[in-house]
């Protein structure tokens, strides 16, 4: 019977499924190649940041809709978000698009007041060059496994990344299928991947102790799997295409052994 990216729904299934893993033979970091441990480091770090910046956008959507009383302001298309030495700045902008409200997350995920920008502000050239970024992006042609997108846009030297994450109003599942990576240079989308094969979502409940996904297209787990385990609060073991199992608790991936 093949395993195919399922989720632990129950904390009895939970420990079995755990022992099972802990069985089971994985590759030590010892015997990992070099160019496995920096594609380890590497998701790790990114995938932490892409949880920062999605947290942030979420926080900051929460305290504009409550200075507004609950009220969307329909003039809003989108946001991006920027490092700060005190955190992150989360900007809300227009179709021009021009600047609407701005709000600072601390790096505790603490909102300041909104800031509203009456009239509207052009974009420095760093969140013009974000938010065109996010716009191209989402033009892309990939399979949409929700009906609402929260991208994420990191700069990487001259060019853009933005992960286009699957919104969801249920608690009850990871909705890990449908995450992609688009790589904006300029005007152009230059790489696009996804890290799944179809919308897959993993179960969640509240006593279950960890998830589990089958992956097949990476030798190890990817800042996917990271930023997942960060938003669902708990770890996921992630079995890749050589047959190891690894631990993603947070943003830490350790051989499951």
């Amino acid at each position: 019977m093949r395993l195919l990216e399922t989720g632990i729904r129950q904390a009895a299934t939970s420990f079995a499924v755990l022992w099972l893993l802990l069985a089971s033979p994985a590759v030590p970091a010892a015997t990992s190649t070099v160019a496995e441990q920096a594609a380890l480091r590497a998701a790790e770090v990114t995938g932490m940041a892409i949880y920062r910046h999605d947290h942030a956008a979420a926080v900051a959507t929460d305290a504009l809709l409550a200075a507004k009383a609950g009220a969307h302001d329909p003039r809003v298309r989108g946001w991006i978000s920027e490092e700060t030495p005190q955190g992150l700045v989360v900007t809300f902008f227009d179709t021009t698009p021009a600047a609407l409200y701005r709000v600072s997350v601390s790096p505790e995920g603490t909102a300041a007041a909104p800031v509203q920008l009456d009239p509207p502000q052009p974009l420095t050239p760093s969140e013009a060059g974000a938010a065109a970024a996010r716009q191209l992006a989402l033009s892309a042609k990939f399979q949409p496994c929700s009906d609402s997108y929260n991208p994420v846009v990191l700069p990487e030297g001259d060019r853009w990344v933005v992960y286009l994450i699957p919104g969801t109003t249920r608690n009850d599942i990871v909705p890990l299928g449908g995450t992609y990576r688009v790589t904006v240079d300029g005007s152009k989308i230059t790489a696009q991947r996804g890290f799944t094969r179809s919308c897959i979502t993993l179960p969640d409940s509240p006593d279950a102790v960890a998830l589990l996904v089958t992956h097949l297209m990476d030798p190890v787990p990817t800042e996917a799997h990271v930023f997942w385990s960060l938003w669902a609060k708990k770890p996921i073991h992630v079995s890749t295409t050589d047959g190891s199992i690894w631990k993603v608790g947070g943003n830490h991936i350790q051989p499951s052994n």
